[in-house]
């Protein structure tokens, strides 16, 4: 039996499996209301048990968050078992690059079937981080969750992170529901608050790692 939809839109349709692997992760899968065809984000593990929520839709595209082990886990079997065109940030270093059909920068428009897709490029947990953004919603991968950003491996790429939620992920409209890579599902309203309370505290100049707004 196809699950039920997690968030649905007059556009779109959107799945949530998981948690799935030994991180967690989110599978979330878009469809066009009007086509029917469908877009999975990142390769994630347990790769059968999202495919099979896939039937009855024309899985049209894999569009990459980041390429980090748990998010490409899969990328074998989505290449033998789909046709679905794979879609990354050229600064992804842990995916073979030749192997992806598209290369995203951010500021571009994907289409899946009648729904367009804005790209936004949010650098920080990984080199090529990218968003993607069709209101009321916005996948973002590990760049951002409910209570803070996502892993930063020094500050250097944490204030690359700040930057990038602040500039690229808050602007858009507070009702906007962020669609993170593992748990819960927050809101750009939300996440506003919650980093209002982090920028009004002073922070150690080391500061990096698993950072939570209310609390670092």
């Amino acid at each position: 039996m196809a699950p039920e939809p997690a968030y649905e839109s007059d556009a779109l349709r959107i799945f949530k499996l998981g948690p799935l692997g030994p991180y967690a992760n989110n599978a979330w899968i878009l469809v066009d209301k009007a086509t029917s065809q469908s877009a999975l984000i990142d390769a994630v593990p347990e790769i059968d048990q999202v495919l099979a929520a896939t039937e009855g839709t024309d899985l049209r595209l894999v569009l990459f968050t980041h390429s980090h082990p748990d998010h490409i886990d899969s990328f074998d079997a989505l290449r033998e078992k789909t046709d679905a065109t794979f879609h990354m940030h050229p600064d992804e270093p842990w995916a073979d690059q030749s192997r992806i059909d598209v290369h995203l920068s951010g500021g571009e428009t994907v289409t899946l079937g009648e729904t367009e897709f804005q790209v936004i490029y949010t650098p920080g947990h990984t080199p090529g981080g990218l968003s993607y953004y069709h209101a009321p919603f916005c996948v973002v991968g590990d760049s951002l969750f409910p209570g803070g950003p996502g892993h930063s491996r020094s500050n250097a790429n944490l204030q690359t992170l700040i930057g990038s939620i602040t500039t690229q992920l808050h602007p858009l409209p507070e009702e906007t529901v962020i669609l993170p890579g593992h748990g819960d599902e927050t809101t750009i309203g939300a996440s506003k608050t919650e980093y209002a309370a982090f920028a009004a505290r002073d922070h150690d100049a080391d500061l990096h790692g698993d950072v939570l707004w209310e609390r670092d």
